[in-house]
């Protein structure tokens, strides 16, 4: 490996180390910010570690030819260390700073779609609802007005309907009417006195099992 190879060998671990800490920072940090997203931990830890060994590989690849030595390590641990000596309060603080003003801005376009929209719609569906009350009173009362002077007449009919089932329908219906109400009622007698037998005969099995029990 020539000089120029060397320096470029050196150079790209040594960033790659800590681009390595900047992303490892920079999804913590976001997780401790927001803490309902704090159950995709162990998915971005895996993600992290996959990124990390693609990242690693490719380094490797463009610049040593896939050719694993100890000082890739060393390197990668250098760019770490010189990632969390100079740049990791810079990172964490601007992350930081990003994940509040995300924040802010989708409260802040929570708050104008709730008093721009939302508000207004339910304004809207009170009005309707309060105006459709209204309305139905309106009708009902008018329907009363309007059916009170048929009142004797509606009396009278209802009345004749009544006679006229009495003395017409009732006969003819009754014969085919009467077996079936009869049957109906013997069923629900004897369905409710078999409901009492199996009753007593579990309370009566209770007892005999209490008797024998203190005997």
């Amino acid at each position: 490996m020539n000089q120029q190879m060397q320096y470029l060998a050196i150079l790209s671990m040594s960033l790659s180390g800590a681009v390595l800490g900047a992303v490892y920072d920079v999804y913590r940090t976001i997780l401790s910010e927001w803490k309902y997203l704090r159950f995709l931990g162990p998915v971005l830890d895996f993600l992290f570690w996959v990124f990390a060994l693609l990242l690693v590989l490719v380094a490797l690849h463009e610049v040593n030819h896939g050719d694993v030595r100890v000082y890739v390590f060393v390197l990668l641990g250098i760019g770490l260390v010189l990632y969390r000596l100079l740049l990791r309060k810079l990172v964490v603080g601007s992350t930081v700073r990003i994940v509040l003003a995300i924040t802010f801005s989708v409260k802040m376009i929570y708050r104008l779609f709730m008093m721009l929209v939302v508000t207004p719609l339910l304004w809207i569906g009170s009005l309707l609802l309060a105006l459709w009350r209204l309305i139905d009173r309106l009708a009902a009362g008018l329907e009363r007005l309007i059916l009170w002077p048929f009142q004797p007449l509606l009396r009278v009919c209802s009345w004749l309907l009544h006679k006229l089932y009495r003395l017409a329908i009732e006969p003819l219906v009754g014969p085919v009417v009467r077996p079936v109400q009869k049957f109906v009622q013997r069923v629900k007698s004897r369905w409710k006195g078999f409901l009492r037998a199996v009753a007593k005969w579990l309370v009566g099995k209770d007892q005999d099992d209490d008797d024998n029990k203190k005997r």
